[in-house]
């Protein structure tokens, strides 16, 4: 994983790359909290009651390497989004193999993280994924995320998770996002108390 995390550091370095923070809460990431302006997506209210103050759910796992490690790195001019990323043995479905729900919060987070930086505010409308080639637990893979189009509110990506050796196709994924009308902020009760 380090030669790849340097390899994404060079090219960070270069310039049309940028390393984004991993921060463990959702408000860090949103620009009216003072956060980054390209990160995951907006998180719920916390106990108290404020959005964005419960933990990042691909952070919720503390032990060091147990979970997601992941780094990402953007290309704000090229719509993509890199993700290195490698699971740890909390996220083990069969054994040995990391779970399917795993890959579908990476890809999730990776989607998310890239249409954020893209359009701003945005939530996930829909995620389809075909599973081609089990992740082993502590491989390194990268999972590429990239906006193809905006068409009014909405945001269409597609992603690849390769293996780190790029030759191994793990899954490949579209997505659909929606941008948040920032002139609307729904409450609990007009949700149905959800």
């Amino acid at each position: 994983m380090r030669r790849h995390y340097r390899r994404l550091l060079a090219m960070a370095a270069a310039g049309a790359w940028a390393r984004l923070p991993s921060y463990p809460r959702a408000s860090h990431h949103l620009p009216a909290a003072g956060g980054c302006s390209g990160g995951g997506s907006a998180g719920g209210a916390g106990a108290s009651g404020t959005p964005g103050d419960t933990r990042l759910f691909l952070r919720a796992i503390e032990a060091a390497g147990a979970g997601f490690e992941y780094a990402m790195f953007l290309n704000t001019a090229e719509r993509r989004l890199l993700c290195l990323f490698q699971p740890g043995p909390y996220l083990e479905g069969h054994p040995g193999l990391t779970h399917g729900g795993a890959i579908a919060a990476i890809i999730d987070n990776t989607l998310g993280a890239c249409a954020l930086a893209v359009a701003g505010k945005v939530m996930t409308a829909n995620l389809n994924i075909d599973y081609l080639a089990p992740v082993p637990l502590g491989a390194v893979v990268l999972v590429d995320g990239r906006a193809e189009r905006l068409e009014g509110r909405k945001v269409f990506l597609s992603c690849q998770v390769r293996g780190a050796d790029e030759d191994t196709l793990h899954a490949r994924a579209t997505g659909l996002f929606i941008r948040l009308d920032p002139t609307k902020r729904r409450t609990q009760e007009e949700d149905g108390g959800q």
